[in-house]
């Protein structure tokens, strides 16, 4: 087991490596472990993940000697990431703790409670609503010209990948908390940059999705939405002290910006009436 490391200890950075690897060791054991569970249930697992698969396109096939076996252990190190993800944040959690203050302790649970919840809401969420949708939608798009035959680790490996997709990208609340609390991000930029958040929330469902736009827009919309409740949580965890420093330096940054384009102008008109008045002598010295 790592060893526990006082908040007010200060420690060496070998001593960090090596607490490190200790917690590597017991998520990689855990996860190995819940691995073999799920590597013995496959059958369930199996029959689980291919009910969302339409009933015309139901009978799956397999090409290749390995497929099957292969494709039984992707669905199992899904199924282990999911049952480990309480451990996983928790040591996570208990790496990155001792660098905050010691009041900070006590959102572990929280940490760990609300990250759980989003990960399998996320592969919840994809599971019913999103793969019933876009299979529906691949699988029936081409259907009118060619035949459809599905196999299995083509078929697994999408509906894994994607589901992941989703448990991880539901973790963005949870990151913008940290974020907040390490003094990284402020939710005063957050609210400013809202609609760089839109387009980037649409940007990174275009990668994590299948390249069709129903998949996209389930994504997208509830990542956006998570970002917004993402902003409200935040400011219950960051220090008001650096949230209206933030505000005054955004408030310095557009005065010198507004004072810059005011001694533009001013220059600028300077410059016209200088030209106004010699065009002026100009015509007067030509009249003479």
């Amino acid at each position: 087991m790592p060893r526990a490391i006082n908040f007010t200890e200060k420690v060496p950075i070998s001593h960090h490596l090596l607490e490190l690897k200790d917690r590597f060791i017991v998520v990689a054991l855990v996860v190995a472990f819940f691995f073999g569970c799920c590597f013995y249930f496959i059958d369930f697992l199996l029959l689980w993940l291919e009910d969302p698969l339409p009933r015309q396109y139901s009978e799956l096939t397999f090409i290749t000697p390995t497929e099957p076996f292969f494709t039984a252990m992707k669905v199992s190190l899904m199924g282990s990431l999911f049952l480990s993800m309480p451990v996983i944040l928790y040591h996570i959690w208990g790496f990155i703790a001792p660098g905050l203050k010691i009041s900070e302790k006590k959102i572990t649970t929280m940490f760990v409670g609300f990250g759980t919840f989003f990960f399998l809401f996320g592969g919840v969420f994809c599971y019913f609503l999103v793969l019933p949708l876009g299979l529906k939608f691949l699988l029936n798009y081409g259907a009118n010209w060619w035949k459809m035959q599905v196999t299995i680790g083509f078929y697994f490996t999408f509906v894994v990948k994607l589901m992941l997709a989703f448990a991880f990208a539901f973790q963005t609340p949870l990151l913008m908390v940290l974020l907040t609390k390490f003094g990284v991000a402020s939710t005063v930029k957050m609210r400013l940059y809202r609609k760089w958040a839109f387009m980037g929330t649409f940007a990174l469902a275009a990668v994590l999705t299948p390249p069709d736009i129903i998949t996209q827009v389930l994504l997208a919309v509830p990542l956006y939405c998570l970002y917004e409740f993402g902003v409200v949580v935040s400011m219950f965890f960051e220090d008001p002290k650096d949230r209206e420093k933030v505000r005054r330096e955004i408030a310095d940054q557009l005065a010198a910006k507004q004072a810059a384009k005011n001694a533009a102008d001013e220059a600028k008109e300077k410059k016209k009436t200088k030209k106004k008045v010699v065009r002026k002598v100009v015509r007067k010295v030509k009249k003479e």
